[in-house]
């Protein structure tokens, strides 16, 4: 290489790593920390481009949620069905009767953008957050450790719970039915 090549190679170098450095910074700013606004916040946006309603978040469900997630950093492990719980159990202890409900689950990710973007990647978790038949959420987010194939680090488990309460009606026939029953 030659020294006038060499002038005009570092000056682009230089250009391209500062072009570089500036796309990062902007992608780390724009970023958001994973907490709960900003994965509704995200979940909504991706729910109205679709044309669907945003689901509003329900402190019963936020309670389940982050019920689900410190049961899972306590207990280690990272599934929707353990030690005999399932999803519904979390949401009926937090007092939250529903007609219809989901989860999601995350583990490992550091901004509330990689989250949603992995759950609009995966089919089962995009039909979750698009259902048309959800109207309340709640995010449990949290921090702690956890061990997988032998290896403990620090992590964050993150739990989305979506759900639809019953009706006023089917509450009350449910107690009807209940009292009939107890009498038979």
């Amino acid at each position: 290489m030659n020294e006038e090549t060499e002038h005009k190679i570092v000056p682009a170098v230089a250009i391209l790593a500062i072009f570089a450095f500036g796309i990062m910074t902007f992608a780390l700013a724009n970023a958001s920390e994973i907490s709960p606004d900003n994965i509704i916040k995200l979940v909504n946006v991706e729910r109205s481009s679709n044309g669907l309603n945003p689901v509003k978040m329900n402190t019963e469900l936020q309670n389940a949620a982050i019920s689900k997630s410190e049961d899972m950093i306590y207990r280690n492990y990272f599934d929707h069905y353990a030690f005999g719980q399932t999803p519904w159990m979390f949401i009926i202890r937090a007092g939250y009767n529903y007609s219809v409900a989901g989860e999601n689950l995350a583990k490992g990710f550091n901004t509330s953008e990689g989250i949603v973007s992995a759950w609009m990647n995966s089919p089962t978790h995009r039909a979750n957050i698009l259902n048309p038949d959800y109207q309340d959420i709640g995010i449990g987010v949290v921090k702690g450790t956890y061990t997988e194939n032998g290896t403990t680090a620090d992590t964050t488990l993150t739990t989305e719970m979506m759900a639809t309460p019953k009706s006023g009606l089917t509450l009350f026939l449910e107690r009807v039915t209940n009292a009939i029953s107890s009498i038979l």
